[in-house]
């Protein structure tokens, strides 16, 4: 093995991979940043342009976008409170009010950190470990997915804030928008009110941007009308707003825990980053000796959160490249690059193109080391945003975030979504309801339902075949003990703050 690390290395340390590899980061830092855009977007539209260059050195390029685009998520949830993508949604609870306090390069810096550590962790688990933990994905069916999701809606009780009651609404709100469309396993419309665009279901982009961009706007033109002089004295940065060593090594747990988390995460095929960033901020909160701090600024939920979902990246293409069976939206985009050049991916690829795969690994360590050091020399530069006057920054954001909702399928459909969730997202925040909850039920409600329902017919109806099943019992297991840990810690601080 050690062999072929060696031709890998030398395979892609040449000048003309490292060109690529710069430029595919760059590029997918730039499409995670824009609300709407993302990585995965930003693999489809360049991946007809890598005909005209080999194999290897398209894939160094593609999977640079993919990998700077996780990372590249963060910077629109920090800086202007709206997710670039559906796994910065945690990261936008801790980074924005961070920004607001005027320490946005602190909060990008923790996020470029984390996201380096958790990606090359990522990276070596794929380099080393490939094919002996892809063998255990074999073992998840439907039971197991849906045990998983379960798992995932227990995240609710800890991003509900004082009000766990608003926080099921909202859950169950995700939930009913999650039914929309068409039935996964009939193939039966609901909910479609005879308007054939809701037959694919409410789009994720519009749904996250309107919910979280436009109320963030309205707010901002609210500051603009009233002059709110406070508010743009809070937005402006702290001379020094640097991240320290020692608060790195404060957040060392969780950086380790989210990325083990996202690595487990990303070996399962067809799970995702958005999962692996609930579940790990989640994790960090509940096991955080001050969980009173979370949602009003916190370093470590950013840790948590960023290394989760730079931990699915390479781990992703551990079944991808093992077992043909992609482990995130990316990793199937990626299938297009090797199809076109007459590969299938599977079990067999390691064994006829054995070098090529260990040279992208080698380049997938080399793109994570490549995004740390862009990220620190853009990082003062993206701060600077939160210095744009309101009056300005309000109309750009507007453009950006509606274009973004109408790009990914050109629909009049998706612009009408993004503006109506906008304003919903706006009164319910005014009322106090957590809209990340709305998005946790979104994400997860399909893959509940669908995977119940296959678990169902696969057991011949039988609801205790689940709990019999090892690792859905366990997952269940883990599950209640969680909730039970929440509710108990929940009560203590509640005494805690009476007496």
């Amino acid at each position: 093995m050690w062999e072929m690390i060696a031709e890998g290395f030398v395979g892609c340390f040449n000048p003309y991979s490292l060109i690529l590899n710069v430029l595919g980061v760059l590029v997918g830092i730039i499409f995670g940043a824009i609300p709407g855009l993302s990585g995965t977007l930003g693999i489809i539209l360049f991946l007809p342009m890598t005909r005209s260059i080999d194999l290897l050195n398209s894939l160094i390029f593609l999977v640079g976008i993919f990998i700077g685009g996780e990372f590249g998520g963060s910077i629109s949830a920090i800086l202007i409170g709206t997710p670039g993508t559906n796994s910065a949604v945690c990261t936008m609870l801790e980074g924005y009010p961070m920004a607001k306090k005027g320490h946005a390069r602190k909060a990008l810096m923790m996020a470029l950190v984390a996201s380096t550590i958790g990606g090359l962790l990522s990276a070596f688990s794929l380099l080393f470990l490939a094919p002996v933990l892809a063998e255990y994905t074999l073992e998840f069916g439907a039971p197991e997915f849906f045990a998983i999701a379960v798992f995932g809606l227990s995240i609710i009780a800890s991003v509900s804030g004082k009000s766990i009651e608003k926080g099921l609404f909202a859950g169950a709100v995700g939930i009913v928008l999650s039914l929309f469309g068409m039935d996964p396993l009939s193939g039966s419309s609901r909910f479609t009110f005879g308007n054939l665009t809701l037959y694919r279901g409410l789009e994720l982009v519009a749904l996250l941007t309107g919910l979280f961009a436009v109320s963030s706007i309205i707010e901002k033109v609210g500051a603009v009308f009233k002059q709110d002089i406070e508010m743009q004295e809070e937005m402006k940065l702290h001379k020094k707003d640097k991240l320290t060593l020692r608060e790195v090594l404060k957040c060392k747990w969780d950086i380790l825990q989210g990325s083990i988390v996202g690595i487990i995460i990303g070996i399962i095929p067809g799970i995702g980053t958005g999962v692996a960033s609930f579940l790990s901020y989640d994790m960090s909160k509940r096991f955080s000796k001050e969980p009173e701090k979370y949602g009003t600024g916190c370093l470590e939920g950013i840790a948590a959160v960023e290394s989760s979902n730079n931990g699915v990246t390479a781990a992703s293409l551990i079944p991808l490249l093992t077992l043909g069976l992609p482990g995130s939206p990316s990793a199937a985009v990626l299938v297009g690059a090797f199809t076109m050049n007459g590969l299938s991916v599977g079990p067999l690829l390691f064994r006829e193109y054995g070098t090529l795969l260990y040279s992208l690994m080698v380049a997938i360590v080399i793109a994570n080391i490549i995004m740390q050091i862009e990220g620190m020399t853009l990082s003062g530069f993206m701060a600077k945003i939160t210095k744009v006057p309101n009056d300005v920054l309000v109309p750009m954001l507007m453009v950006i975030c509606a274009a973004g909702a109408f790009s990914v399928n050109n629909s009049g459909f998706d612009m009408m979504l993004f503006i109506v969730a906008g304003i919903i997202g706006y009164f319910l925040s005014l009322i106090k309801v957590p809209l990340v909850p709305i998005v946790i039920g979104f994400v997860l409600g399909s893959t509940m339902e669908s995977n119940l329902r296959k678990g169902l017919v696969m057991t011949q109806y039988d609801v205790w075949a689940f709990v019999t099943r090892p690792i859905t019992f366990t997952i269940l297991l883990v599950t209640v003990a969680f909730l039970i840990f929440s509710i108990v810690k929940e009560q203590l601080r509640k005494k805690k703050e009476t007496a």
